[in-house]
């Protein structure tokens, strides 16, 4: 039995995000009441909490709540020890090694990457991007190889929360060239980004799959066009990155048709 220091209400915050952890989809208010046999007010009480203090969000244009940014940073830092970081960071050295460009390793979180791994190059003119801190997915590599290869159904879930704004020239910002984009990924294998986050910042992607087939992070090489203006390097290093995404997946337990 719970001693008399056992906080029952956050025992109860708990509780509510290991329902929305063990679920497929998105949870409302009142299926979360549901789902923990809380009272719908004691739910409401407690969700709002955890809205303030950044550990959910409502999911934008609906009534579900997903994990919010505060949470997601924590998740972060204990991302540094687990599974997929600690498999994927011989290969991105290797990589960084081969190319002496900057790789890049990140996870989908709602319409967003979040880096959990750099290994930057030796140039002194890199992008100034920090583990943790989050990019839209729709002017990323890494974000847009992660949607093309996403079941249609949670791809269109993602789409409908993107505000699409234009950060250079270049920028997708619609929902049709998004998916005209997307379709391209698929076919080829690997997504690029030409300057659409920032001038002068290019780089190629491909998708991570976990065991079930689905992409659930990626990888990437930055690089600046003043160190390779040539078009053509998109190609050059698209072999690499899709090779070492292949070889990640792997460890994570995909397999191929299996």
């Amino acid at each position: 039995m719970p001693g008399r220091d056992h906080n029952q209400s956050i025992e109860k915050c708990f509780n509510i995000l290991d329902c929305l952890h063990s679920g497929d989809h998105l949870l409302t208010l009142e299926e979360i009441s549901r789902t923990t046999g809380y009272k719908k007010t004691t739910c409401f009480r407690l969700l709002k909490t955890m809205q303030t203090l950044g550990v959910l969000e409502l999911f934008p244009g609906t009534k579900k709540y997903q994990y919010g940014p505060r949470l997601t940073a924590l998740m972060v830092s204990a991302l540094k020890g687990i599974s997929l970081r600690r498999s994927a960071l011989p290969i991105l050295r290797r990589l960084r090694d081969q190319t002496r460009e900057t790789v890049n390793l990140a996870l989908l979180s709602g319409s967003e990457i979040v880096y959990i791994e750099r290994v930057v190059s030796d140039y002194l003119v890199n992008a100034n991007v920090e583990v943790g801190e989050r990019l839209p997915v729709y002017c990323a590599s890494m974000g847009k190889v992660i949607l093309a290869f996403m079941p249609e159904e949670e791809l269109e879930k993602i789409i409908a929360g993107i505000e699409f704004k234009p950060r250079t020239g270049n920028t997708i910002v619609s929902r049709a060239a998004l998916l005209k984009e997307l379709e391209q990924i698929r076919a080829k294998g690997f997504a690029v980004n030409n300057e659409e986050l920032e001038i002068g910042l290019r780089a190629v992607a491909a998708p991570i799959f976990n065991y079930r087939g689905i992409p659930f992070a990626a990888t990437n090489i930055a690089w600046t066009t003043s160190r390779r203006p040539e078009r053509e390097a998109f190609e050059q290093i698209a072999p690499q990155i899709v090779a070492a995404a292949k070889e990640i997946s792997r460890l994570m337990g995909y397999s191929p048709g299996g």
